[in-house]
């Protein structure tokens, strides 16, 4: 069989972890299940897009100047993409969000730029094209779909169980196979061992390694 290529398919597979009979549209649902699945297909790819950097994912753009902030501390805004979920690195992708001085109100990037008419940036986009994603991250996301399904079409609580120890795993194997497409950068910062140093070394580096990592529940 093909691998799943649709909104659809991805349900599909959530249904069957569930044991539901499998449905065939959510853009105009006809039965219960196929609108259950239609409210919360976009809204739980969302929410697994944004989790984690995944590279799959990764966009970047050239963000238009939209003028200058009347009140903010700040010289330039640039106008959000449309399909944008996480912002992830302002004029260069090696060098954290951390260490840059920025806003974001509303779809407006504020941030100071000597009035360049754009800003590059990198984003995690609101991937849609289910051919893209890797087969990991679609087993992840049926399972996570199956899960906030299941709470309302009353699966077994064993069924519920064996489908959440399965999601802890592969959420493991899908973030350790996307971290081998461009391995995680360690940035060696941290403001707390900073303040520690001695300033009359003029040491401005770090006294070790420090890896920032996030998880989600």
């Amino acid at each position: 069989m093909a691998r799943p290529g649709s909104d659809v398919a991805i349900c599909n597979l959530a249904l069957d972890l569930l044991k539901e009979a499998p449905i065939t549209i959510i853009s105009t649902p006809v039965t219960k299940v196929e609108a259950l699945c239609a409210r919360w297909y976009v809204l739980m790819r969302q929410a697994l897009l944004s989790a984690y950097n995944w590279n799959f994912a990764l966009k970047s753009a050239a963000a238009n100047r939209g003028g200058t902030p009347t009140i903010t501390n700040f010289t330039d805004y640039y106008t959000l993409p449309n399909d944008l979920l996480k912002l992830r690195a302002i004029t260069d992708p090696d060098i954290p969000l951390s260490r840059r001085d920025f806003e974001i109100q509303g779809n407006g990037l504020y941030y100071n730029n000597d009035e360049e008419d754009t800003l590059d940036i990198w984003y995690t986009k609101d991937e849609t094209t289910v051919s893209l994603y890797p087969a990991l991250f679609i087993k992840l996301f049926s399972e996570e779909l199956a899960i906030v399904l299941g709470k309302k079409l009353t699966a077994r609580a064993s069924i519920m169980k064996d489908i959440k120890e399965d999601r802890l795993e592969t959420r493991r194997l899908a973030r350790a196979m996307d971290g081998q497409v461009r391995a995680p950068y360690r940035y060696e910062s941290s403001r707390i061992v900073n303040a520690g140093l001695n300033p009359s070394a003029g040491v401005n580096g770090v006294a070790g390694d420090y890896e920032f990592d996030f998880e989600y529940d």
